[in-house]
Protein backbone atom coordinates (compact mmCIF):
# COMPACT_ATOMS: atom_id res chain seq x y z
CA UNK A 1 0.00 0.00 0.00
CA UNK A 2 1.48 3.32 -1.05
CA UNK A 3 2.55 5.59 1.77
CA UNK A 4 0.92 8.60 0.07
CA UNK A 5 -2.47 6.90 -0.28
CA UNK A 6 -5.24 9.20 1.03
CA UNK A 7 -6.95 8.22 4.26
CA UNK A 8 -9.39 9.38 6.93
CA UNK A 9 -7.54 9.75 10.22
CA UNK A 10 -9.06 9.46 13.69
CA UNK A 11 -6.71 11.32 16.04
CA UNK A 12 -7.31 10.84 19.78
CA UNK A 13 -5.57 12.69 22.59
CA UNK A 14 -7.20 11.33 25.78
CA UNK A 15 -6.08 12.65 29.15
CA UNK A 16 -6.05 9.13 30.57
CA UNK A 17 -5.95 5.60 29.14
CA UNK A 18 -9.13 4.49 27.41
CA UNK A 19 -10.61 1.01 27.44
CA UNK A 20 -10.15 -1.19 24.39
CA UNK A 21 -13.90 -1.75 24.23
CA UNK A 22 -14.46 2.01 23.98
CA UNK A 23 -11.96 2.35 21.14
CA UNK A 24 -13.40 -0.62 19.25
CA UNK A 25 -16.88 0.76 19.89
CA UNK A 26 -15.89 4.04 18.22
CA UNK A 27 -14.37 2.24 15.22
CA UNK A 28 -17.41 -0.04 14.88
CA UNK A 29 -19.70 3.01 14.86
CA UNK A 30 -17.59 4.66 12.13
CA UNK A 31 -17.71 1.43 10.10
CA UNK A 32 -21.50 1.25 10.46
CA UNK A 33 -21.84 4.83 9.27
CA UNK A 34 -19.63 4.04 6.27
CA UNK A 35 -21.84 1.07 5.37
CA UNK A 36 -24.95 3.25 5.51
CA UNK A 37 -23.20 6.00 3.50
CA UNK A 38 -21.95 3.57 0.82
CA UNK A 39 -25.36 1.94 0.31
CA UNK A 40 -27.21 5.28 0.30
CA UNK A 41 -24.82 6.60 -2.38
CA UNK A 42 -24.95 3.36 -4.40
CA UNK A 43 -21.28 2.59 -3.77
CA UNK A 44 -22.25 -0.85 -2.46
CA UNK A 45 -25.33 -3.06 -2.63
CA UNK A 46 -25.01 -4.60 0.85
CA UNK A 47 -23.15 -3.99 4.11
CA UNK A 48 -20.53 -6.67 3.49
CA UNK A 49 -19.38 -4.81 0.36
CA UNK A 50 -18.76 -1.56 2.25
CA UNK A 51 -15.63 -2.04 4.33
CA UNK A 52 -13.23 0.38 5.99
CA UNK A 53 -9.66 -0.83 6.46
CA UNK A 54 -7.11 0.31 9.04
CA UNK A 55 -4.10 1.40 7.00
CA UNK A 56 -1.92 2.66 9.87
CA UNK A 57 -1.81 3.01 13.64
CA UNK A 58 0.79 5.44 14.98
CA UNK A 59 2.34 5.55 18.48
CA UNK A 60 2.08 8.38 20.99
CA UNK A 61 -1.38 9.89 20.82
CA UNK A 62 -3.77 7.51 19.10
CA UNK A 63 -3.71 7.94 15.32
CA UNK A 64 -5.77 5.47 13.28
CA UNK A 65 -5.83 5.88 9.51
CA UNK A 66 -8.85 4.43 7.70
CA UNK A 67 -9.22 3.72 3.98
CA UNK A 68 -12.20 2.37 2.03
CA UNK A 69 -11.91 -1.09 0.50
CA UNK A 70 -12.70 -0.43 -3.18
CA UNK A 71 -12.77 -4.08 -4.27
CA UNK A 72 -16.55 -4.39 -4.52
CA UNK A 73 -16.90 -0.86 -5.87
CA UNK A 74 -14.49 -1.59 -8.72
CA UNK A 75 -16.40 -4.76 -9.60
CA UNK A 76 -19.70 -2.85 -9.64
CA UNK A 77 -18.24 -0.03 -11.76
CA UNK A 78 -16.71 -2.34 -14.34
CA UNK A 79 -13.32 -2.10 -16.10
CA UNK A 80 -14.17 1.08 -17.99
CA UNK A 81 -15.37 3.17 -15.04
CA UNK A 82 -13.11 1.70 -12.34
CA UNK A 83 -10.16 4.03 -13.13
CA UNK A 84 -12.48 7.02 -12.60
CA UNK A 85 -13.12 6.18 -8.93
CA UNK A 86 -11.52 8.96 -6.85
CA UNK A 87 -10.54 7.57 -3.44
CA UNK A 88 -9.69 11.01 -2.04
CA UNK A 89 -13.09 12.39 -3.04
CA UNK A 90 -14.81 9.39 -1.44
CA UNK A 91 -12.86 9.87 1.81
CA UNK A 92 -13.62 13.61 1.89
CA UNK A 93 -17.34 13.05 1.35
CA UNK A 94 -17.53 10.32 3.98
CA UNK A 95 -15.60 12.53 6.41
CA UNK A 96 -18.17 15.28 5.85
CA UNK A 97 -20.91 12.71 6.42
CA UNK A 98 -19.40 11.89 9.84
CA UNK A 99 -19.10 15.59 10.63
CA UNK A 100 -22.79 16.08 9.79
CA UNK A 101 -23.71 13.25 12.17
CA UNK A 102 -21.68 14.74 15.03
CA UNK A 103 -22.93 18.27 14.30
CA UNK A 104 -26.49 16.96 14.49
CA UNK A 105 -26.04 15.97 18.13
CA UNK A 106 -23.93 19.01 18.95
CA UNK A 107 -27.16 21.02 18.65
CA UNK A 108 -29.38 21.60 21.62
CA UNK A 109 -32.05 18.91 21.73
CA UNK A 110 -34.89 21.36 21.02
CA UNK A 111 -33.38 22.21 17.60
CA UNK A 112 -33.14 18.60 16.35
CA UNK A 113 -36.91 18.04 16.16
CA UNK A 114 -37.07 18.32 12.35
CA UNK A 115 -34.08 16.07 11.69
CA UNK A 116 -34.45 12.46 10.59
CA UNK A 117 -32.59 10.88 13.51
CA UNK A 118 -32.56 7.11 14.10
CA UNK A 119 -31.67 5.05 17.15
CA UNK A 120 -28.64 3.78 15.21
CA UNK A 121 -27.50 7.39 14.70
CA UNK A 122 -27.83 8.00 18.45
CA UNK A 123 -25.79 4.89 19.24
CA UNK A 124 -23.11 5.63 16.65
CA UNK A 125 -22.65 9.27 17.69
CA UNK A 126 -22.45 8.12 21.31
CA UNK A 127 -19.83 5.45 20.62
CA UNK A 128 -17.70 7.75 18.45
CA UNK A 129 -17.32 10.43 21.14
CA UNK A 130 -17.51 8.27 24.28
CA UNK A 131 -13.72 7.69 24.66
CA UNK A 132 -13.14 11.44 25.02
CA UNK A 133 -16.32 12.14 26.99
CA UNK A 134 -15.27 9.49 29.51
CA UNK A 135 -11.53 10.19 29.70
CA UNK A 136 -11.01 13.82 28.76
CA UNK A 137 -8.83 15.32 26.05
CA UNK A 138 -9.93 15.74 22.45
CA UNK A 139 -10.42 13.90 19.19
CA UNK A 140 -10.03 15.05 15.60
CA UNK A 141 -10.99 13.73 12.18
CA UNK A 142 -8.48 14.57 9.46
CA UNK A 143 -8.26 13.84 5.75
CA UNK A 144 -4.68 12.84 4.94
CA UNK A 145 -3.45 13.13 1.36
CA UNK A 146 0.32 12.70 1.17
CA UNK A 147 1.90 15.71 2.91
CA UNK A 148 -1.44 17.55 3.14
CA UNK A 149 -3.64 17.24 6.24
CA UNK A 150 -7.11 18.82 6.26
CA UNK A 151 -8.87 19.00 9.63
CA UNK A 152 -12.57 18.20 9.36
CA UNK A 153 -13.71 18.23 12.96
CA UNK A 154 -12.29 18.56 16.47
CA UNK A 155 -14.29 17.55 19.54
CA UNK A 156 -13.35 18.55 23.09
CA UNK A 157 -14.31 16.53 26.17
CA UNK A 158 -16.95 19.12 27.08
CA UNK A 159 -18.44 18.98 23.57
CA UNK A 160 -18.36 15.18 23.63
CA UNK A 161 -20.27 15.13 26.93
CA UNK A 162 -22.91 17.44 25.46
CA UNK A 163 -23.24 15.20 22.39
CA UNK A 164 -23.75 12.18 24.66
CA UNK A 165 -26.51 13.94 26.56
CA UNK A 166 -28.35 15.02 23.40
CA UNK A 167 -28.02 11.54 21.89
CA UNK A 168 -29.33 9.94 25.10
CA UNK A 169 -32.35 12.24 25.15
CA UNK A 170 -33.09 11.64 21.48
CA UNK A 171 -32.79 7.87 21.93
CA UNK A 172 -35.12 7.92 24.93
CA UNK A 173 -37.75 9.79 22.92
CA UNK A 174 -37.35 7.52 19.89
CA UNK A 175 -37.80 4.46 22.09
CA UNK A 176 -40.70 6.06 23.93
CA UNK A 177 -42.17 9.25 22.40
CA UNK A 178 -44.01 9.89 25.66
CA UNK A 179 -40.90 9.59 27.84
CA UNK A 180 -40.87 12.05 30.74
CA UNK A 181 -37.52 13.85 30.56
CA UNK A 182 -36.72 16.44 33.22
CA UNK A 183 -33.64 18.61 32.82
CA UNK A 184 -31.24 20.28 35.25
CA UNK A 185 -33.00 19.24 38.44
CA UNK A 186 -31.20 19.08 41.82
CA UNK A 187 -30.61 15.54 43.09
CA UNK A 188 -29.35 14.40 46.50
CA UNK A 189 -27.97 10.91 47.05
CA UNK A 190 -29.62 8.95 49.84
CA UNK A 191 -27.89 5.60 49.26
CA UNK A 192 -24.94 4.99 47.00
CA UNK A 193 -22.86 2.04 45.83
CA UNK A 194 -19.39 3.17 44.73
CA UNK A 195 -18.84 0.07 42.59
CA UNK A 196 -18.88 0.30 38.80
CA UNK A 197 -22.23 0.75 37.13
CA UNK A 198 -23.91 -2.50 36.11
CA UNK A 199 -26.09 -1.06 33.36
CA UNK A 200 -27.74 -4.39 32.52
CA UNK A 201 -28.89 -4.94 36.11
CA UNK A 202 -32.63 -4.83 36.74
CA UNK A 203 -32.15 -3.52 40.28
CA UNK A 204 -29.82 -0.97 41.81
CA UNK A 205 -28.78 -0.15 45.37
CA UNK A 206 -28.54 3.55 44.48
CA UNK A 207 -31.30 5.81 45.75
CA UNK A 208 -31.67 9.57 45.37
CA UNK A 209 -34.11 12.35 46.17
CA UNK A 210 -35.31 14.79 43.49
CA UNK A 211 -37.79 16.96 45.35
CA UNK A 212 -38.96 18.78 42.22
CA UNK A 213 -40.34 15.46 40.94
CA UNK A 214 -41.27 13.50 44.07
CA UNK A 215 -40.86 13.91 47.82
CA UNK A 216 -39.54 10.35 48.28
CA UNK A 217 -36.14 8.86 47.24
CA UNK A 218 -36.18 6.43 44.32
CA UNK A 219 -33.85 4.04 42.49
CA UNK A 220 -31.27 5.61 40.18
CA UNK A 221 -30.00 3.86 37.03
CA UNK A 222 -27.30 4.66 34.46
CA UNK A 223 -27.26 3.24 30.92
CA UNK A 224 -24.08 1.97 29.22
CA UNK A 225 -23.77 5.29 27.39
CA UNK A 226 -24.03 7.29 30.60
CA UNK A 227 -22.12 4.99 32.96
CA UNK A 228 -19.18 7.40 33.09
CA UNK A 229 -21.40 10.08 34.65
CA UNK A 230 -21.55 8.30 37.99
CA UNK A 231 -17.75 8.35 38.17
CA UNK A 232 -17.69 12.05 37.29
CA UNK A 233 -20.21 12.77 40.02
CA UNK A 234 -18.61 10.93 42.95
CA UNK A 235 -14.96 10.08 42.20
CA UNK A 236 -13.57 13.20 43.86
CA UNK A 237 -16.10 13.29 46.69
CA UNK A 238 -15.24 12.11 50.21
CA UNK A 239 -18.89 12.45 51.17
CA UNK A 240 -21.23 12.61 48.13
CA UNK A 241 -24.21 12.81 50.48
CA UNK A 242 -23.20 16.40 51.26
CA UNK A 243 -23.61 17.69 47.70
CA UNK A 244 -26.44 18.61 45.34
CA UNK A 245 -26.04 17.21 41.81
CA UNK A 246 -27.76 18.87 38.84
CA UNK A 247 -28.92 16.20 36.42
CA UNK A 248 -31.17 15.35 33.49
CA UNK A 249 -33.30 12.28 34.13
CA UNK A 250 -35.86 10.06 32.45
CA UNK A 251 -38.63 9.46 34.98
CA UNK A 252 -40.17 5.98 35.14
CA UNK A 253 -43.65 5.66 36.61
CA UNK A 254 -46.03 2.84 37.45
CA UNK A 255 -49.73 3.61 37.91
CA UNK A 256 -48.78 7.29 37.91
CA UNK A 257 -46.27 6.94 40.76
CA UNK A 258 -42.52 7.51 40.36
CA UNK A 259 -40.55 4.27 40.67
CA UNK A 260 -37.07 5.20 39.35
CA UNK A 261 -34.86 7.72 37.58
CA UNK A 262 -32.44 7.13 34.70
CA UNK A 263 -29.64 9.72 34.59
CA UNK A 264 -28.87 10.94 31.05
CA UNK A 265 -27.10 14.23 31.78
CA UNK A 266 -24.95 15.87 34.46
CA UNK A 267 -24.35 19.61 34.87
CA UNK A 268 -22.21 19.94 37.98
CA UNK A 269 -22.73 20.06 41.73
CA UNK A 270 -22.79 22.32 44.77
CA UNK A 271 -22.08 21.58 48.39
CA UNK A 272 -25.10 21.33 50.66
CA UNK A 273 -25.34 24.24 53.06
CA UNK A 274 -24.70 23.18 56.60
CA UNK A 275 -27.80 23.20 58.80
CA UNK A 276 -27.78 25.88 61.51
CA UNK A 277 -27.29 24.60 65.06
CA UNK A 278 -30.53 23.77 66.91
Amino acid sequence: MAAAEPSLQLHLEPKEPIEISELTGALTAIARQYQAYAIENELASKNSEARLLVSAVKPGSIDINLVPDLTSMVVMAGPLLAPLIDKLELIEKFGKHLKSLIDLFAKKRETTAGDNITIKDCDDATNIVKPIASHGGSQTFNVINGPVTVQLLTISAQEAASILETAAQEKALLQNPNAEIVQRVPMIWKRLDRDSVKSAAKTTPDRALIEEIDEKPHAVFFTDEMSHLKNQMIDDEDNPYQAIYFVDVVVSRSSGKVVSYRVIGYHGKEELEALPPA
